[in-house]
């Protein structure tokens, strides 16, 4: 069975071709990875997943983590995260950092200045936020090469720049939200220029061979018309495959778009189609998320097409053994009933897996988050 095969994901030698997707776990305290993270990352190789792509680390001067937000903006971080790859390696799988700057679409109180690329209102929060300076974005590039170094120091195969769902990356790659009239806005080259430029301070800093992957959405799915398309997309993903990078994660929709990232359970594979065409326009690989809960499916789309890897994120929420059970031969459809009830600010549980009052609790934080479609 392909999905079970060896193969080399993005210059990343991989057991198997299932992905954890990056997943916020609400886990950390004061920036640092604790025992109850840890024990999520062992619980997932432990399930064979092949490779786990963190939630979103931050690491900037002017974002606004959240107090749970791992972070990477210290060289004092490196032994605890050391831990985490170490925990991951025992179980020969292999784990990828994503470097992440939120910018407006904070779904909590900001602790400071709020910077994005321009003066938008974010339709989140209404929050109106501070435009980037151009010696601001420089510095920014410096600082996702600075932590993408110490990813390395600490034992991670690569890292995953977020530059889909509407956070900063993201929004520079909107032109609803990139109103700049400099040399990063204005043009679909000016708007993917920061990306770019960080993908080569990485490279310069890391090595070349060090493998830098990226989330981008196929689309925004948003409700206006002059959005990011499937166009823009298709721009973006050829211009960074020319500069090196090493993965894309077919990604798609915002918190404010027509379709959220996480969308119900009659969706099914909802960038796959996205992700067959890419493969036939580049070279890079190509890895999708979105609705995989079938092994039949994941396992036609290595038969079927190009794509390197397919990536889950809730179905491992709630069965973090999947792939091993598939594997073993219990090939039933993943548990998850895609709820979005594993959201969880007091850390990433699966909704089922609670009982009495933080059940309860939980009820109305998935409010917020349950699928609009």
């Amino acid at each position: 069975m392909k999905t079970f095969e060896k193969a080399i994901v993005g210059n990343i030698e991989v057991k198997n071709r299932i992905v954890r997707s990056a997943t916020h776990e609400s886990m950390g305290n004061n920036g640092r990875v604790t025992n109850k993270l840890i024990e999520l990352y062992k619980k997932l190789s432990d399930g064979e997943v092949g490779l786990i792509i963190t939630g979103f680390m931050g690491f900037a001067k002017n974002d606004n983590f959240s107090p749970k937000t791992i972070l990477i903006n210290n060289d004092d971080f490196i032994p605890d995260l050391k831990k985490l790859t170490e925990t991951v390696h025992n179980n020969s799988s292999k784990i990828v950092a994503q470097l992440a700057h939120v910018g407006s679409q904070l779904s909590y109180s900001p602790t400071g200045d709020v910077f994005a690329p321009s003066d938008v209102i974010d339709p989140i929060n209404g929050i109106t936020p501070i435009p980037f300076t151009g010696e601001q974005i420089k510095e920014l590039v410096n600082e996702f090469g600075d932590a993408a170094l110490r990813a390395k120091k600490a034992g991670f195969d690569g890292v995953q720049l977020h530059g889909a769902h509407g956070y900063l990356l993201s929004k520079f790659l909107s032109p609803v939200y990139n109103k700049r009239k400099d040399e990063y806005g204005g043009s679909l080259s000016n708007n993917s220029r920061i990306i770019s430029e960080i993908l080569k301070n990485i490279k310069s800093k890391c090595g070349y061979e060090y493998p830098v992957w990226i989330k981008l959405n196929a689309s925004d799915f948003g409700r206006e018309e002059d959005g990011f398309t499937y166009d823009s997309f298709l721009y973006t993903a050829k211009r960074l495959s020319k500069d090196g990078v090493d993965a894309i994660e077919v990604s798609g929709g915002t918190m404010a778009g027509k379709f959220t990232p996480c969308r119900s359970k009659k969706h099914e594979a909802y960038h796959l189609e996205y992700a067959k065409k890419l493969t036939k326009e580049i070279d890079t690989s190509i890895i999708v998320v979105g609705g995989f809960r079938k092994f039949d499916l994941i396992e036609s789309v290595f038969e079927e097409t190009d794509i390197d890897a397919v990536s889950l994120s809730r179905s491992l929420i709630r069965e973090p053994g999947l792939i091993k059970r598939w594997m073993e031969g219990d090939k039933k459809d993943a548990e998850c009933v895609a709820c979005n009830g594993c959201f969880n600010p007091d850390g990433l549980v699966c909704f089922f897996h609670l009982e009495g009052d933080k059940r309860k609790k939980q009820k109305e934080i998935m409010k917020l988050f349950s699928p609009r479609d």
